[in-house]
């Protein structure tokens, strides 16, 4: 049921009949059949998402679930991830182009740890955040059965993409690994630490999907993230900012940080000869 304009109310009839369907095989004594839900670009938004949700959980015998462009919101997607939860044979997920934050990412990385067999994970576009990126990220780690990845254009910073390296080395049957159109620079040392721990796994580098388009933070866009996640810490970087620019000013943070960074790219690139 791909681009058929449901609707919210198509989409939550359908949802209703699946339950009631899954309801008549469990009276007959029969083992769920369905294995595949294909429900993109249908306006499902957040209306149609508790019925779907009600759905998956009857089901618990779903294998993929593709449901992009649905403009479903953050309390959509933490109905339709909580549903999902209990089918633990899922090995295809795709939301791409819905709308995460900080709520449904925290949601998602809650949910993954449910999946044993997930391939294919499609969160691109989806406004995960900086920090819900991180929490999405982190729960990567182990799902070792992971093949696809998409995790573009979602403001993942700098600090994810380190955190991302982290639950690569735990990847090793990685194919593909979308990053395009976040916030860290494509030739980074955070980039260097996610090529290396794909090294390590003697995955090539190449998996990696186009970096040429990752999205620079502005400087009014760092200050307000300085103010909602820093607090006192803003202030300094202020009075910092005021300092003149001269050889014997000292290290930024971010400065500090790609340092840092230099030389654990370093120790790893030792570690494997590279």
């Amino acid at each position: 049921l791909n681009n058929n304009g449901l609707g919210i109310h198509g989409g939550t009839t359908i949802a209703s009949a699946l339950v009631k369907c899954q309801a008549e095989c469990e009276k007959l004594g029969k083992e769920p059949a369905l294995h595949t839900i294909v429900c993109g670009r249908n306006r499902l938004e957040n209306g149609a998402a508790p019925a779907f949700a009600n759905a998956f959980a009857a089901l618990k015998s779903l294998r993929e679930v593709r449901m992009p462009q649905n403009g479903i919101r953050p309390e959509g997607i933490i109905e339709l991830v909580n549903g999902l939860a209990s089918n633990t044979k899922l090995a295809i997920l795709d939301l791409q182009d819905n709308t995460f934050t900080h709520s449904g990412s925290a949601a998602l990385a809650t949910a993954l740890p449910s999946w044993d067999a997930l391939e294919h994970l499609n969160v691109g576009d989806c406004l995960l955040g900086p920090t819900g990126g991180r929490l999405v990220i982190e729960a990567l780690k182990g799902r070792t059965t992971l093949k696809v990845v998409n995790l573009q254009y979602n403001e993942i910073e700098q600090d994810g993409a380190i955190a991302l390296a982290e639950s690569l080395r735990t990847l090793t049957l990685l194919e593909s690994l979308e990053l395009n159109g976040n916030r860290f620079d494509a030739e980074s040392n955070a980039v260097e630490l996610i090529k290396a721990a794909l090294s390590e796994n003697d995955i090539d580098d190449d998996i990696i999907g186009s970096l040429s388009d990752m999205e620079e933070i502005t400087d009014d866009e760092e200050e307000e993230e300085s103010e909602s996640e820093q607090g006192e810490e803003e202030e300094e970087a202020k009075d910092a900012s005021a300092m003149d620019e001269d050889t014997t000013r000292p290290k930024t943070a971010s400065e500090t940080l790609e340092d840092e960074l230099a030389d654990l790219v370093s120790q790893m690139k030792k570690q494997l000869n590279v």
